[in-house]
């Protein structure tokens, strides 16, 4: 069968990348999983490898090796919005996200929640994220992807 030809259900099949994208992150998404990383490898040295710490830090580190860079693209992970042209993985309760190049081949992760989502908490992660995608934290990034933000709502 050929990778654009019909399977056995009659459905077109999509073909799968050749080879994962490159995945990169933001000095603010670097900090938090290194911060993850840390907890975890203390929490294993102390002998409890099934603390959250670990839970947490192991969820994060199969989005960002594995679920990520495979299907960046992946529509079902696309916000809408003022967040349009960003992807957003949940796990738990955990948030991530990111931007995606299909002509470079990369994905760079802007931000990975520190808290977990409860909604109209003054922390979900989807208001810090998007309070810092407006402060501009994340421009240059944008600007190495060309990935162009959408027009700006009033809340």
């Amino acid at each position: 069968m050929s990778a654009t030809g019909k399977g056995a259900s009659g459905n077109q099949s999509k073909p799968s990348p050749p080879f994962p994208y490159t995945v990169e992150m933001t000095a603010a998404a670097e900090r938090v999983y290194v911060d993850m990383y840390r907890k975890c490898k203390t929490a294993e040295s102390l002998g409890h490898p099934e603390s959250i710490h670990c839970k947490i830090f192991h969820v994060v580190e199969e989005a960002v090796k594995k679920i990520i860079p495979h299907d960046p693209l992946n529509k079902s992970h696309a916000l809408r919005g003022n967040l349009s042209n960003i992807f957003r993985l949940r796990k738990r309760r955990m948030r991530i996200m990111w931007i995606a190049s299909s002509a470079r081949r990369r994905v760079c992760i802007l931000f990975i929640s520190e808290t977990m989502r409860k909604e109209g908490d003054k922390n979900d992660p989807y208001e810090v994220f998007e309070d810092l995608l407006d402060s501009g934290v994340f421009d240059q990034a944008l600007h190495e992807l060309g990935v162009k933000r959408a027009a700006a709502k009033h809340k």
